[in-house]
């Protein structure tokens, strides 16, 4: 039985893993395991980024054993180990007094030998003869054999002294890890128009809508390319069946009144009577408001049914919450009563 961990969980897991680490002889190392393009990699960067940690990401299924371990060299009767690259970049940013992390990429995938070089640094805490930071939490990842992913079988004496947690897409976090990086909101009230579209693996060698292949897709819708080019570079990110139905949306969010009008004419500017327009025009509105026009916003999202009302409130959550900049947050004041409403609403249907 897989022991599953909420992906929003899985920061908190990260940093807890760090102060227990130090106190190990052996490390604390994570074994992070779940679907393809689910986003294994990007929370550990975003956590050590936020926590202004030193990020160091090794893909094991493009190393040799000695890459991992360092290359042994001979010069005469003198025997030497040369530091890799990722190893000097850990130690040194150690002797500088940060925090490190490093994220060994398809553990699962990689060959045996390989595993068994990670191993040993992973468990020895050394790499080509210098002993790693006590302030370094190692992480692997990978596939499970379910993903069908090329995924080895794990030896058992490996398995017994990782940490092992597996995660799933979800979208409310990966919404919450989006707006933090800014993925275009074309995608992200697509996505909340339409949660399947998330994450939806096919194991033909075809493209999938995947977290990661959704920011793929957020460079590529602002990249402000010709419709020639932007529509099979889409494809080519999560799929031509993905591709066409997201087109679609974009086509509404293009064609949609402009913000600034809406925000000059809150109480008699249009709304829209098919769904997805209406889902698209809340997040159109909220990625293009500020403080300024958060009352006109207020009244003009209120004029919507109910079911809008929480999606507006979720993306305005998300946006404050991913906003370093407090000027780039949009005042709650105005959205009071239509908190309470979709508190109520959360608590009728819990």
């Amino acid at each position: 039985m897989e022991n599953i961990i909420s992906m929003s969980n899985l920061p908190a897991y990260i940093r807890a893993a760090m102060p227990i680490q130090m106190e190990r002889v052996d490390g604390f190392p994570l074994l992070i395991l779940g679907p393809v393009g689910v986003g294994k990699s990007q929370v550990p960067v975003q956590v050590a980024k936020e926590e202004g940690w030193h990020v160091e990401v090794v893909n094991l299924s493009n190393y040799q054993p000695s890459e991992v371990t360092g290359w042994v060299t001979q010069v005469g009767d003198q025997m030497d180990q040369l530091l890799p690259r990722w190893g000097s970049n850990v130690i040194e940013a150690g002797k500088a007094g940060s925090k490190s992390i490093i994220i060994f990429e398809e553990f699962p995938q990689c060959d045996i030998d390989v595993q068994k070089a990670s191993a040993q640094v992973i468990w020895d805490r050394r790499v080509a003869g210098h002993r790693l930071p006590e302030d370094c939490l190692v992480i692997a990842n990978g596939n499970r054999k379910s993903d069908k992913a090329a995924v080895k079988s794990i030896p058992e004496h490996l398995v017994s002294r990782f940490n092992i947690v597996t995660v799933e897409a979800e979208l409310d976090p990966t919404l919450q890890h989006f707006a933090s990086i800014e993925v275009a909101p074309e995608v992200t009230t697509y996505l909340t128009q339409f949660p399947d579209a998330l994450h939806r693996h096919v194991a033909d060698g075809t493209p999938f809508p995947s977290p990661r292949t959704w920011v793929a897709v957020s460079d590529i819708v602002k990249a402000g390319l010709p419709k020639s080019v932007e529509m099979p570079m889409i494809a080519g990110a999560v799929g031509i069946g993905e591709q066409a139905k997201f087109t679609g949306f974009l086509r509404i969010w293009r064609d949609l009144v402009a913000p600034s009008q809406v925000f000059a004419n809150p109480e008699t500017a249009p709304v829209p009577e098919a769904a997805d327009v209406r889902y698209a025009m809340v997040g159109s509105l909220v990625a293009s408001a500020s403080n300024k026009t958060a009352k006109a916003l207020a009244t003009y999202i209120k004029r919507l049914p109910p079911e809008y009302h929480s999606v507006a409130a979720a993306a305005i959550k998300r946006r404050n919450e991913a906003a370093n900049d407090p000027a780039k947050k949009i005042s709650a004041k105005e959205f009071t009563d239509i908190l309470i409403e979709t508190a109520q609403l959360l608590n009728e249907e819990g």
